[in-house]
């Protein structure tokens, strides 16, 4: 039989350290923002705003979309060790006398 081991002290940390990493992530990124925003204020030509626009909008979107797919990791981390302690503790209750 294989034993079952999970350390639920490290999921919360992981858990945690995820929502602080993807809060930094998204300081950096607005600051990143700010920053190019200030230098496409300086596009002499049309055309190189409209590509400017264009490939802040990419960003924009891809960097929603892996927000979006971190976040739920989080989730899923923070769901799956909480399903986990409750179902230890439900099976250690049938064992209790």
């Amino acid at each position: 039989m294989t034993l079952i081991k999970y350390d639920f002290a490290s999921l919360d940390r992981l858990t945690t350290d995820l929502g602080g990493q993807f809060q930094r992530l998204e300081t950096l990124a607005t600051d990143l923002k700010r920053q190019v925003t200030a230098l496409g204020d300086n596009w002499q030509s049309a055309q190189g705003a409209t590509s400017y626009q264009q490939a802040q909008a990419t960003w924009d979107r891809v960097f929603t979309e892996a927000r979006g797919n971190l976040t739920s990791l989080k989730t899923a981390v923070h769901n799956a060790s909480a399903n986990m302690s409750s179902t230890d503790m439900s099976v250690a209750r049938n064992f209790a006398v």
